[in-house]
């Protein structure tokens, strides 16, 4: 651009570093002029320390429609890569970007390392905001001709001619207001304000300069001011909250003296800021799909297992991934029908009866009842006819003799056994397998000693089964 198409060089302090809080150092600032010829404002500044990262404004208008001049613009910048030096965080050594690239703004998905990394991709985050703010006007419209030397002289304000040893033949503008001091401890700083160079009536003569200097100190150090907190020097920092990459430290100080009219401290008494131990540490970090819904349960009913997925997005030249792919947990259905399950038929119990018609009967046991809809469970008692004899007349007589003959049958094989084998005496019965409805008694004769001979084979434990309970349920 030739000189001659600008107006104003705009001039500011550094700020060092970019990321140093507003409470510790103020926002630079510097005052310019327009006319209807050169109303566009534009400006670049560097974000330090950084590869080339700085932010900017390109010709903007400060003419409005209707050709006023507007009275405040308020704008949140982004920061943009000049496209000079491939580093991706704040301290990155100088790597040069070969060839160059144009400029471009940052995103959130530059590079995993960057400090305005997003994994879901949102908006960058903003890291300053400009403020141009009209503080002077010579003129109502953007069209009207510029003032001429008189006119400046004749419409400064009384206040804007210090009394000073600046010569007449140098127009200046208001001083601005005391920026804050370079120190934020009780050791000595500076603080700066200063003024623009409207005029030079004379060349040969020279003009003052622009900006003035003042010794000071932190907040809460003058021993002059009654109202404000005495503090004592800030300690050493503590160690870095990390023991590889970027992390953050701390550092105190204390109330020395409270002010001197009771009210309280409000200067902060702790700092905070970022550190880096051993950059190259630096871990890739994962870009990961979101979770998948939760499968199906690996069961119809009962406990079983769900799972849920994610995919790994990150190219991978970044490195390994170490954060699982996969999980797992354990889920829970209605509870499975479980069946009836019952034990083996009896054996056939003795007839009923000692001559005619009567009933044998067999049972099984229930060893798991049905639960949650399951099989009910069949029968367990079954009964079946048997007849043994014709009953005779004389019923009464018959069966005592009948009785008579058995036991003295049972006699006989006794003693033919006796030098077979010996018997202990029968068992009491067992009780009745049911309350109601038939059911069985067991009752045992076990060998007591058994004969040496071979020969026979009628000496082995004895069983005999009755039946009980008959009554209907």
């Amino acid at each position: 651009m030739e000189s001659d198409e600008v107006l104003t060089v705009i001039k500011a302090k550094a700020q060092w570093p970019a990321w140093q809080p507003l409470n510790v150092r103020a926002a630079p600032s510097a005052e310019f002029s327009v006319d209807r010829h050169r109303h566009l404002m534009s400006f670049l500044t560097m974000l330090g320390p950084s590869p080339d990262w700085n932010v900017g404004l390109s010709a903007e208008d400060l003419c409005t429609k209707d050709c006023g001049w507007v009275q405040k613009v308020v704008q949140d910048l982004i920061p943009w890569d000049a496209g000079t030096d491939s580093g991706v965080t704040y301290e990155s050594p100088n790597k040069p970007t070969v060839p160059q690239e144009k400029i471009r703004p940052l995103t959130s998905l530059d590079h995993p390392q960057s400090p305005f990394y997003d994994p879901e991709g949102g908006s960058i985050k903003l890291v300053a905001r400009v403020v141009i703010e009209r503080i002077a006007r010579k003129g109502e419209q953007c069209n009207i001709v510029p003032d001429n030397i008189d006119d400046i002289v004749a419409d400064l304000a009384p206040e804007e001619k210090e009394e000073d040893d600046t010569p007449e033949t140098c127009i200046y503008s208001n001083w601005s207001p005391w920026s804050a001091c370079s120190s934020s401890t009780c050791e000595k700083g500076k603080r700066m304000r200063q003024r623009m160079l409207k005029a030079q009536l004379d060349l040969s003569v020279p003009c003052p300069d622009t900006q003035d200097f003042q010794p000071c100190m932190g907040p809460g150090c003058s021993d002059e001011d009654g109202s404000t907190c005495m503090m004592s020097d800030w300690i050493t920092w503590s160690p870095c909250s990390v023991s590889c990459g970027m992390g953050t430290r701390s550092r105190e100080r204390y109330v020395k003296q409270f002010p001197e009219d009771g009210s309280m401290c409000k200067v902060p008494t702790e700092e905070t800021e970022k550190c880096i131990v051993n950059e190259e540490c630096y871990t890739i970090p994962c870009l990961l799909s979101p979770w998948s819904e939760w499968s199906d349960c690996s069961v119809t009913c009962g406990k079983g297992m769900r799972t849920r997925q994610r995919m790994l997005k990150s190219a991978a030249e970044l490195g390994d991934c170490n954060e699982e792919l996969e999980q797992a947990e354990k889920c829970m259905l209605p509870e499975c029908p479980i069946h009836c399950e019952l034990t083996e038929w009896s054996q056939w119990s003795e007839c009923n009866t000692s001559c005619g018609k009567g009933h044998m009967i067999r049972t099984r046991m229930i060893k798991i009842e049905p639960q949650f809809g399951g099989t009910a469970c069949p029968e367990t008692i079954q009964r079946t006819k048997c007849r043994v004899r014709k009953c005779l007349r004389g019923a009464g007589m018959e069966k005592r003799r009948w009785k008579e003959a058995r036991e003295k049958r049972r006699s006989e094989q006794a003693k033919k056994t006796l030098d077979i084998c010996r018997m202990k005496p029968w068992t009491a019965w067992t009780e009745c397998s049911t309350l109601c409805g038939g059911g069985i008694q067991e009752r045992y004769m076990m060998v007591k000693k058994r004969s040496k001979s071979t020969q026979f084979t009628s000496c082995k434990d004895k069983k005999e089964l009755r039946a009980c309970n008959v009554h209907p349920c």
